[in-house]
């Protein structure tokens, strides 16, 4: 915390970052999604994820445990998330 940027930097003061009333961007304030705070990992755990699934793709099939494909429903909440179902799953060899 630097006071020579902000007076009593220890304390919220919204007033800061708000001139007549309305917000004013200020360049030294940065998100933790953005810029040098940015997760350093975010992007090797997408690539992991990606190559794992890729993985179980080549060497599995997927199918579902009856004659018929089980009826595509959502469930109603806040996220559209498919009804639970059972699948089997076969190695391709």
């Amino acid at each position: 915390m630097d006071s020579s940027l902000y007076p009593r930097p220890e304390l919220v003061i919204p007033e800061r970052h708000l001139k007549d009333g309305q917000f004013v961007k200020d360049d030294r304030v940065t998100g933790f999604s953005l810029g040098k705070r940015a997760c350093l990992g975010e992007n090797l755990a997408r690539m992991e994820v990606f190559m794992f699934f890729a993985s179980l793709m080549q060497k599995f099939r997927f199918e579902p445990e009856g004659l018929c494909p089980p009826e595509i429903k959502n469930q109603t909440s806040t996220l559209r998330a498919p009804l639970p179902y059972k699948i089997r799953v076969c190695d391709r060899s």
